[in-house]
């Protein structure tokens, strides 16, 4: 049976032989050959292959005994040194997760370092592949931090904004599928933020009412003028690549700045907050205004709540008068709630903003799954800044595999049948409403009564 050739590096990166559970290093190379001799210094046997590593002959005899195992932990080694200079996951981690995959001899599991002992050169290694930590917002990106781990530009966007700086990062299969959606997803986070930055900020495009991330930027601010410099970047982005960014909806939270710059910058699109948002900001109040016992214990109560909640289910044009009947129904309790409600979502807040009763996806909860699927990559709180740009780009990774999965007719995460049930609901009291069978306060309460459990379940869980 013929023997064959496998090839491992040895501590410093030079290229080793392994053939016949004997390790060989280059003692010589010519036009054609390449000469490889016994790693034991005091053995004569060798390999000669061409340069192109096809094997030759061998010559010579060993004088010594092969030591398969001793092959079996430079592997390990060179695997997890691999993943070590690769990879942001944590060392011993890689070290215990590589050990159980590569099931290893007895003998070799005794001969080799443990990981306590493996840690320090790993860690050195870790080093050497990362960069100088920085002190303030002032500070060089490598090229190799610029690029996707596939070699493709991956640093969109590096300014100087007023003493700060913004960062973009994707790619241009990842704007060009950004630029064709119609719907449109925005959101921050901060846990995941490097020092020297306010929030991590993603843009992810809707697919077949799946979201795909596309942009991920690290923002010094919360301010107009910022987020209006991260639009116009990526319209220069989409006018390199001959073509425009002009979403349909935009759906996002209700930060006032926001909100003004994308009303600036996509003055057609239609702007929508994410539903969730409004009922997690509306029950935030009746805990602030201490309605919390009432909200739990009285069911009147807790009933109005709920009408709030459902307002943006209705149409536009019915939101007006339905707050004001259930205003007139309200006990004197409720007053502040009242109050409250008419001066932020009435008043500071545009009506249509809050309206979702025409969309399909209301939320913006595939932002808020991507942000905690980072966070569980990411593993840490504010980490620096090239370990949060190597989380980055693995996620590249994952959008390219999600797209060649989409394109191939795999369909998202079914919806669940809680959500299925809901919407068939409301579609069916929006039927009844349309064809004049129920009035707009037995809609609201037929709405209310839709949404209940939905929405408790997700409150009970803040």
């Amino acid at each position: 049976m013929a023997s064959t050739m496998s090839f491992i590096t040895s501590n410093k990166g030079k290229p080793l032989l392994v053939r016949d559970s004997y390790i060989y290093y280059v003692s010589k190379t010519t036009a054609t050959v390449k000469y490889w001799r016994c790693e034991d210094r005091s053995c004569n046997a060798g390999v000669h292959t061409s340069n192109k590593d096809v094997f030759i002959k061998t010559v010579g005899i060993h004088s010594h005994l092969q030591s398969p195992e001793e092959i079996e932990v430079r592997t390990f080694h060179q695997n997890i040194k691999r993943r070590v200079i690769n990879e942001t996951t944590a060392i011993t981690k890689i070290y215990d997760e590589d050990l159980a995959r590569q099931q290893m001899s007895q003998t070799a599991a005794a001969i080799m370092p443990s990981s306590y002992e493996a840690n320090s050169g790993l860690n050195r290694a870790r080093r050497k592949m990362t960069p100088v930590l920085p002190t303030s917002y002032v500070f060089d990106i490598p090229a190799q931090y610029q690029v996707t781990l596939n070699d493709e530009q991956f640093l969109l966007c590096d300014k100087t904004l007023h003493n700060k700086r913004l960062l973009l990062f994707g790619t241009d299969q990842q704007l060009i599928f950004l630029f064709s959606a119609k719907h449109i997803l925005m959101d921050g986070t901060f846990d995941t933020c490097p020092p020297y930055f306010d929030q991590v900020y993603t843009i992810h495009a809707i697919k077949h009412e799946k979201g795909y991330p596309c942009v991920i930027g690290l923002l010094c601010n919360r301010k107009a003028r910022t987020y209006r410099e991260l639009f116009r970047e990526l319209k220069h982005h989409a006018t390199r690549l001959k073509t425009t960014f002009n979403p349909n909806t935009i759906t996002s939270d209700f930060e006032k700045a926001l909100i003004k710059a994308v009303a600036d910058e996509f003055p057609q699109a239609r702007h929508a907050g994410c539903y969730f948002h409004f009922t997690q900001a509306l029950y935030r109040n009746i805990q602030k205004l201490g309605l919390s016992t009432a909200y739990r214990d009285t069911e009147a109560i807790r009933m109005i709540c709920r009408k709030l909640m459902a307002l943006p289910l209705l149409p536009l044009n019915d939101v007006k008068v339905a707050l004001e009947d259930l205003k007139d129904d309200s006990p004197i309790t409720l007053r502040d709630l009242f109050n409250y409600f008419e001066n932020f979502w009435m008043a500071d807040i545009p009506v249509h903003l809050w309206n979702v009763s025409d969309l399909q996806i209301r939320t913006n909860n595939n932002c808020e799954g991507w942000h905690n699927r980072f966070n569980i990559r990411v593993n840490k709180h504010h980490p620096n800044i090239w370990h949060f740009i190597n989380c980055l780009k693995q996620e590249e990774v994952y959008f390219r595999h999600q797209i060649i999965q989409m394109r191939a007719g795999a369909t998202g995460r079914p919806k669940t049948k809680r959500t299925n049930c809901v919407q068939r609901r409301i579609t069916t009291l929006t039927d009844h409403y349309a064809n004049n069978e129920i009035n707009l306060g037995e809609y609201l309460d037929g709405l209310s009564f839709v949404v209940a459990k939905d929405k408790t379940k997700k409150i009970n869980k803040k």
